[in-house]
């Protein structure tokens, strides 16, 4: 019973050892470094992407961000988005637009974000697809293919007016050139080709 005992007083110490003996400490973790917000760059490209932007212009960009990457504009008016909210039309000159050219930017009065970009008689601003100020019926039609709507003008100013549900709206003078292209949320294509 002796060296039952012996056995029983071995365990019962390599036991008690092995709870007292003190665990590796882990090496001390560096909390992480957060990785650092997006630096927003702004594009400084003239590409106009349908649905998303006109160059540095993006919808849905706020106010303050549009002052930021393209300044104050040169005037201002009232007016309604298609579903007849309020908003404001900023118009901002472009050294490479024509005379009664300009670059025009729809606010939401709501929450001060872009709506929509409107640009009127500036050939430097084009689609992926080289459709600008002046390009030819025949060339929106080879890029983008037949509108979902056709707006037909009864005044004769501007004869038609393509849009396409990707969020573009494309007008024709009385010759077939383009005069002047909108982008808009594509979603509301309905809405903005009746109000052209």
């Amino acid at each position: 019973m002796n060296r039952l005992l012996c056995l029983l007083a071995v365990a019962w110490l390599l036991t008690l050892a092995a709870c007292a003996t003190p665990k590796k400490s882990e090496p001390d973790a560096q909390p992480k470094a957060a990785p650092s917000p997006a630096v927003e760059v702004p594009i400084r490209d003239r590409i106009v992407v349908p649905g998303e932007r006109v160059g540095p212009i993006l919808l849905g960009m706020s106010l303050t961000r549009l002052v930021e990457v393209i300044g104050e504009p040169v005037s201002s008016s009232a007016s309604h988005i298609p579903s007849g909210r309020n908003a404001l039309l900023y118009r901002y000159a472009d050294p490479d637009a024509s005379p009664d050219g300009a670059l025009l930017v729809m606010v939401r009065e709501t929450d001060q974000t872009v709506y929509s970009i409107q640009i009127d008689g500036i050939e430097s601003f084009q689609t992926r697809e080289g459709v600008r100020h002046g390009s030819s019926e025949a060339l929106v039609r080879a890029s983008f293919g037949k509108p979902q709507s056709v707006q037909e003008s009864r005044s004769g100013e501007i004869p038609r007016v393509y849009c396409y549900l990707s969020g573009l709206a494309i007008r024709l003078n009385t010759t077939g050139h383009v005069e002047g292209l909108t982008v808009f949320p594509g979603s509301d294509l309905r809405k903005i080709c009746k109000a052209q």
